[in-house]
């Protein structure tokens, strides 16, 4: 494993596993672990600079979250992203967002209608330029809307999802979803208005579109 030379800095605010965990994330997000590497217990702790114990809690939350395998006596590696896995976290993830636009879009005040807003101002620019941002820009929105749903389950459960959402994209580095675009003024009206089932709506209309453009992308490349 390439060893960074950066080290985890010590939190006041923080647990030490949750500071592990960030980086860890953060390597498997940008390639420094890669898809199928074995995780080496001294070759983390000479690249994080803490004892085994926070790095193996934290190895433990990214095996609940799917991003890393685990086999008693036999190894710790990064897990590799399948097809059948990105369909699954973007069906859950689309279904959450769902419920998020439901549950959230009533609740918004000013400012939560503002702050969501700028986040579609970063989709369209983002999807104009054909910058890949697009994709963090969706997990952003889907985000924001868990936060103000008022539901602490699904603020729970969502942390899981959406890093496994991040993950699953590895293994489909081709596809983004240009077309959401055309979905950003309903969603601005739908906000304002605070209109949670035409928010809900128009997440699942885009799951539907996303399914159906990913379906056509894969039977061209094929």
């Amino acid at each position: 494993m390439p060893v960074p030379k950066s080290t985890v800095e010590n939190s006041p605010r923080k647990l030490l596993r949750d500071v592990v965990l960030e980086k860890m994330l953060a390597a498997i997000q940008d390639g420094t672990l890669q898809a199928g590497e074995r995780l080496n217990d001294d070759e983390l702790v000479a690249w994080l600079g803490v004892s085994r114990t926070p790095i193996r809690e934290a190895i433990a939350k990214l095996v609940d979250y799917g991003l890393v395998e685990m086999e008693a006596n036999r190894y710790t590696r990064v897990a590799s992203p399948t097809r059948e896995a990105y369909d699954d976290a973007f069906q859950m993830l689309f279904g959450f967002g769902e419920l998020a636009a439901r549950w959230s879009f009533p609740r918004f005040e000013d400012a939560d209608v503002k702050a969501f807003g700028a986040i579609l101002d970063d989709m369209r620019a983002h999807a104009k330029a054909e910058d890949r941002a697009l994709n963090d820009d969706i997990d952003r929105a889907i985000a924001f809307m868990v936060q103000k749903s008022g539901n602490e389950l699904l603020l729970k459960t969502s942390e899981s999802l959406l890093n496994r959402a991040k993950f699953v994209r590895i293994g489909e580095p081709e596809f983004v979803f240009w077309d959401v675009e055309q979905a950003l003024d309903g969603f601005r009206a739908a906000a304002k208005g605070r209109d949670g089932e035409a928010g809900g709506a128009l997440v699942r209309g885009l799951g539907r579109a996303m399914a159906e453009h990913l379906a056509t992308a894969r039977a061209a490349k094929a």
